[in-house]
This record gives structure tokens, sequence and C-alpha cells, in this order.
């Protein structure tokens, strides 16, 4: 009995870390990517910290929800028969112009909350790379990769244990919500 739960427990942290490793390494490209923009930005502009690094994060989120958005619009489209509708049900050029625009404004407002929610995760990923480089004496990409998995890691945890509802939620907010 004291085993099985001790293997469970175990299995389990085994689980999350592998979860967290799956999660690092393209968030970890995206990062790479984020500091760039960021350190471009606040030189450029003399933007802020928390101003550049909003700005990157979103133009980072934009071609993100937008492919999330259109994928299965394009495996839809490709799987879709040629065969002519009835005229009553064809779609006009207005109808189509309409989806367009209103596709492109939910997105850019999915894109807009996603990065207003990542922003506590980029203060404690910039919270977690200064203790970092105080405590062990890393190389930028390597402490940047602990950064990344260390932020996915507690992300995981939080979204687990603090807000299952999170992942149905995005779903839901970048397929089903009206704007």
């Amino acid at each position: 009995m004291v085993l099985e739960l001790v293997t469970e427990l175990a299995l389990s942290v085994v689980d999350l870390a592998r979860m967290s490793l799956i999660v690092a390494v393209p968030a970890f490209l995206l990062v790479v990517l984020g500091q760039f923009l960021h350190k471009k930005l606040s030189e450029k502009f003399e933007l802020s910290w928390i101003l550049s690094a909003f700005i990157a994060t979103f133009a980072i989120m934009v071609p993100i929800v937008f492919a999330l958005y259109l994928i299965p619009y394009s495996a839809g489209l490709a799987g879709a028969s040629a065969q002519k509708l009835p005229e009553f049900m064809q779609v006009t050029a207005i109808d189509t112009a309409m989806a367009v625009v209103s596709t492109v404004v939910k997105n850019l407002l999915s894109a807009f909350l996603f990065s207003i929610l990542l922003m506590p995760l980029l203060f404690f990923a910039s919270f977690a790379d200064e203790k970092l480089k105080e405590r062990f004496k890393m190389p930028k990409p390597a402490n940047t990769f602990a950064v990344v998995f260390i932020t996915a890691l507690v992300s995981w945890l939080v979204i687990l244990l603090v807000f299952p509802w999170v992942v149905s939620a995005i779903i839901w907010k970048l397929y089903w919500s009206p704007i």
C-alpha cells in the first residue's frame, strides 16, 4: 500500500518533469526569439522592460494564435468536397470579407489576452534568471533553458493543481468564443 503510493508519487514527478521538458524545448526557441525582440525594442525605442517584454510577447503570440486557429480550417478545406452548393447556401464576397475581418480582430484580441496572461510567467522567469545567474555560473543558453524548464514546471504545477480549467478555457477562447 505505502509502496504503491510512493511509486505513484515518483512516477507523477517523472511525468511532470517529462511534460515540462516537452514544453520547454519549443518554448526555449520562442524565448530566444523573444529575448532578441525585447533587446531590439528596448534599444530602438527606449521602452521600459515591461512594455518591451509585452510587445515582444504579443509579436510572438500573434502568429501562434493565427496558426492554431487556421490549422483546423485548412484541414477541413483540404477534405471538403467540390460539390456545387445550392444558390441560397453559397457564400458571397461580403460574407467572406466579414468572416476574415472578424477572424483577424478575434485572433488579435486573443493574442493580446494571452500576452497579458503570460506576463506573470515572464516576471517569474526574470526572477529565476537573476537567481540562477547569481547561484550558478552557467553559459547564457544553458541558463536560459534552465529558466524556461523551471518556468514550465511551475506553470504545469499551477495549471494542474490550482487552475485545471485553464486548458479548456484556452481552447474555448481560441476556437469558439465570440470575441
